[in-house]
């Protein structure tokens, strides 16, 4: 899709409309406050038609009324987004125009500022996160490159889940959740506000059972190519204990100090066959038999807040993460099976970060914020055996115990200038020492008119760098949830960053006679030097990939208490895959000859389809409907056996809500998933996501 043709008649467009027009322009307060406001584009607060992005904002509105319990399954309600499991709904894959691999590798994914993507293993632990899906106030997501204002590793996005602040709120919450599939939560969250402290205190449990059916809808592909061959994927089930706590300590009109810090506490199930070998069944030659995999994540957060003059502000943050996994388990070794724990592996990741930031007036017509961030991060690796004879030892894989240092240094800018009252010029770029030692900089250049106060063109250019992780470089490593057999088995020297060019025009209107807002979104993106697996089980630069496509917003409301929106996304995909194949590198072998020659364009949907209904009703009643669809397609990483059909999925959720005398009010909901029971897979052939319906009641006092 070539943008320049799209790029001139935008340009004609846009002269066509007379400079007469600006005196039909509200003032700048009417107008912000009627668009919304978005914080993460740019680090600076700008309504949402004056971002240098295309912007996704799921509000607490829209939380409450998908009925979702975790926090990934949010982002199916945006364009182009995919969203998935490993295993059960602890092991997520969210990542943008397509399923990379496992592990989403390009996703920058924040909490209040705060990275959780850990570019030493490469991977956001969803089902770790010390925050619970209440806790939420809203998301924004940016879809595209976004380099310039947060960094490597945001080349195809950045997700900024933003926590509801205690401020303004005082009262308790408790709610029990129960349903189908072993679900089973119970969270309780106190708020107090005072004069000068302000605090949210929330303490949860959550539990479920995961996938349980592991038979195959019969129109798979797995039926025409290799049988009944399945991954036993079934002991996925997972329990989560955790607290987080946020305090807003503002002691005068000019300072705030927030405080934030939490704890989660995980057992995942693990491995893939409940069968042990034994000498009347000695074919059951499992290397990774059902055990618990332990994950513990822990986070400090401090930040300093001051107000300056003409609107300026200044910001001191510095924060803690810990994420740790560990895993003990037997294995079937060269035909004799060793009953005791044999292998016992961990994998420890530390962060800390300090950034200082600086906002800005240079003029009335011209903000600037700039700033600088320096980071460490330690990942400490650790696999053990007992001594086992010198005939078994060469078959166990190659354990190491060891710690990778990375430290990293960057400095931002970011320039947001009203060229007259129609023009908006945003331009930014971060440079960055990153944790290999290679300089990057990722400037970006966005360009708005205002059509009419209401009817917004933005076009823009961008680069953006991807890091390679340790553990590409330092294989053999040890990786969260995947620990016993690593997808490569030596170091990897020489590897340096991926690089995207990004390319996008977009539209954003809001029809008020018709109370429709529309959002609209063309992008070209090029990567190039993309990390790939060798077939000597090295990474190495040299997969370059074309994406370019359609992504549209559309939001309706049909009364003040009743909503509806649309997302839509049209994603076509090339790369050097069929070549690469064709020179024998492994990783890019077609899933089935004569079936896909490219094999990155097939791990993408070309189509995705969400839709959210919601409607109040009298007497404390309200429903809402959400729909989603998914083209077929072929999981990257992955063999034909996980091929993934259609998928359409409608989830219903019903609620009332009723007082049980003064200041006690509650809340009964049902909801029901995949309510029509359209059994389909995500992204393990067994991983079958049937019927399930789960209750919350909730009381506030």
């Amino acid at each position: 899709m070539k943008l320049k043709p799209l790029v001139a008649v935008c340009a004609v467009l846009c002269l066509s409309v007379q400079v007469a027009q600006a005196a039909d322009y509200a003032s700048d307060l009417d107008y912000y406050q009627e668009l919304p406001t978005v914080l993460s584009a740019s680090r600076l607060r700008q309504p949402l038609s004056e971002a240098p992005n295309a912007l996704t904002v799921i509000d607490r509105k829209m939380i409450v009324a998908s009925g979702l319990r975790t926090i990934s399954d949010l982002f199916k309600l945006v364009p182009g987004m995919y969203v998935s499991y490993y295993k059960g709904s602890s092991q997520a894959i969210v990542s943008y125009l397509g399923s990379a691999d496992q592990y989403a590798r390009r996703m920058q994914v924040m909490i209040d500022g705060r990275s959780v993507y850990l570019p030493p293993i490469s991977a956001v632990d969803w089902g770790n996160l010390p925050i619970t899906i209440d806790d939420i106030e809203r998301i924004e997501v940016i879809r595209g490159p976004a380099a310039a204002s947060h960094g490597a590793n945001s080349t195809q996005g950045v997700i900024s889940i933003i926590t509801r602040n205690p401020r303004g709120v005082d009262g308790n919450r408790m709610s029990l959740t129960r349903g189908g599939k072993g679900i089973n939560d119970l969270a309780a969250h106190f708020d107090r506000h005072g004069e000068f402290l302000d605090y949210r205190l929330t303490l949860a449990h959550t539990a479920d059972h995961g996938y349980d059916d592991l038979h195959v809808p019969p129109s798979t592909l797995v039926q025409r190519t290799e049988g009944p061959k399945l991954l036993n994927n079934s002991n996925d089930s997972h329990r989560a204990e955790l607290f987080n706590f946020r305090a807003d300590y503002h002691p005068n009109g000019v300072d705030r100090f927030d405080i934030q810090f939490g704890f989660n506490h995980n057992l995942q199930g693990a491995g893939f066959s409940d069968r042990m070998p034994s000498p009347a069944n000695p074919r059951n030659t499992n290397g990774n038999p059902y055990h618990d995999l332990i994950a513990n994540a822990g986070f400090v957060q401090l930040a300093w807040i001051r107000q300056l003059e003409n609107a300026g502000e200044m910001s001191l943050t510095y924060y803690h993460v810990r994420q740790d996994q560990h895993e003990a388990f037997p294995v079937y070794l060269g035909g004799v099976f060793f009953g005791n724990p044999l292998l016992s592996q961990s994998i420890k990741v530390d962060r800390d970060n300090l950034e200082l930031q600086h906002t800005l007036h240079l003029t009335a017509s011209n903000r600037l914020v700039y700033g600088a961030a320096y980071r460490t991060d330690r990942s400490r690796g650790h696999g053990s055996t007992p001594v086992l004879p010198p005939a078994y030892t060469s078959l166990l894989p190659p354990f190491y115990s060891s710690t990778i240092d990375t430290n990293e240094f960057r400095v931002f800018a970011h320039d947001e200038w009203r060229i007259t009252p129609q023009w908006v010029l945003n331009t930014g770029a971060m440079i960055e020492r990153d944790g290999i030692g290679e300089h990057n900089t990722s400037p970006r250049v966005a360009l708005n008119y205002h059509l009419t106060p209401h009817h917004t063109l933005r076009t823009g250019v961008s680069v953006a760098y991807r890091t390679p992780s340790a553990i590409e470089q330092n294989f053999p490593a040890l990786q969260p949830g995947a620990l016993f057999v690593p997808s490569a088995t030596t170091n990897s020297p020489g590897l340096h960053s991926e690089k995207l060019v990004s390319q996008e025009i977009g539209y954003l209107g809001e029809l008020r006679e018709w109370a429709t807002s529309v959002d609209l979104r063309l992008f070209s993106d090029q990567v190039s030097d993309g990390i790939y697996i060798t077939n000597k089980k090295t990474f190495a630069n040299g997969m370059d990939a074309h994406y370019r496509g359609f992504e549209a917003t559309i939001k309706h409301s049909f009364s003040e208490s009743s909503d509806l929106t649309v997302n839509l996304a049209h994603v076509l995909s090339s790369s050097n895959a069929p070549f690469m194949a064709a020179a024998g590198i492994k990783y890019f072998v077609p899933a089935v000859p004569g079936w896909i020659s490219d094999k990155l364009s097939g791990s993408i949907p070309r189509n995705s389809v969400s839709m959210l209904y919601s409607q109040r009703l009298a007497q404390d009643c309200a429903f809402s409907v959400a729909y989603y669809r998914q083209d077929p397609m072929q999981p990257f990483d992955r063999g034909p056996v996980d091929y993934q059909s259609i998928q359409r999925r409608t989830d219903l959720r019903v609620t009332k809500g009723f007082r049980l005398g003064d200041g006690l009010k509650g809340e009964l909901a049902l909801v029901l998933q995949n309510a029509f029971d359209r059994g389909y897979t995500e992204y393990i052939a067994s991983n079958v996501f049937n019927r399930r319906g789960y209750a919350t009641l909730s009381l506030n006092w």
